[in-house]
């Protein structure tokens, strides 16, 4: 990537493929000497597709034609990056860029079940073709939302958001975004913007009954996005910030995943948001 712009003159980059695609050709762009020349293309068609689907396009192959069209008409928008520093004791043990979201306990924890059960699945003729995309990540969040019935998987956060502190109790998960949509259907925020140099969180509670939430949420009108808490669980609502630091508090370190990759769980986050410098 970084020959293709620096050697190569390249001025447009455009990717095919899911958030975690979109994350790595950022970072690309970023570690080249024209990082503020080059725009990006979005292609979607990966999993979730929560970038693209945030920035107003579909993904598939059905919707190729209508993104090259957004892509030939030159039209850019902002995307914020956050930068994560992640920490056990008084050592960093990770560093790294998000573009969408990052998130540590279930989500991230989901994540790693995904994988898992993609390989399996993949080994098995003609049923990778069957279970697979979102259809694989739903199975692996039932199987971990399962497990919060069976296995206390929660934890406590301590987090300092642009200097005001906040306690996070007893929660299943920390989600940090910085688009819309999350999970590719649910509407994380609707007052996000991915360019006002801040991120938002949310902390995930413990699995209530499901019969009784579906009562409390019926089914959405046509267009309209189902709220999480059909999955038997609540968030809190979002803090938008700049800065964060989250302190996690629990005898086993719960998962992390930014962008829907893994990463190394960590007893300190921090993430500085802010605007980057590729649309």
């Amino acid at each position: 990537m970084r020959e293709a712009i620096d050697d190569g003159g390249a001025r447009v980059v455009i990717y095919m493929g899911g958030d975690g695609t979109f994350a790595e050709v950022a970072k690309g762009i970023f570690a080249s000497h024209h990082a503020r020349d080059v725009a990006m293309g979005m292609l979607p068609t990966g999993t979730a597709n929560d970038q693209g689907k945030s920035f107003g396009l579909s993904a598939g192959s059905g919707a190729l034609a209508r993104n090259v069209e957004v892509i030939a008409a030159g039209e850019v928008v902002g995307c914020d990056v956050g930068r994560l520093v992640i920490e056990r004791g008084d050592r960093t043990i990770h560093r790294d860029l998000f573009f969408d979201s990052f998130s540590i306990g279930l989500g991230a924890a989901s994540l790693e079940t995904r994988n898992r059960d993609r390989e399996r699945v993949g080994r098995i003729p003609g049923l990778g073709a069957l279970y697979r995309d979102q259809l694989v990540y739903a199975g692996a969040v039932l199987q971990r939302f399962v497990e919060g019935y069976v296995v206390d998987i929660k934890f406590d956060v301590d987090a300092v958001i642009d200097g005001t502190v906040h306690h996070f109790e007893h929660v299943l998960d920390i989600i940090v975004k910085n688009t819309k949509i999350f999970g590719g259907e649910w509407i994380f925020d609707p007052r996000t913007e991915s360019d006002d140099g801040k991120v938002r969180a949310r902390a995930g509670h413990r699995p209530a009954r499901l019969r009784h939430q579906a009562d409390r949420y019926p089914a959405p009108q046509p267009g309209r996005r189902r709220r999480p808490q059909l999955l038997g669980f609540s968030h809190a609502s979002a803090i938008s910030g700049a800065r964060f630091e989250l302190t996690v508090r629990s005898a086993t370190l719960p998962a992390a995943q930014c962008d829907g990759e893994e990463l190394p769980a960590g007893e300190r986050y921090r993430i500085e948001a802010g605007l980057a410098p590729c649309g």
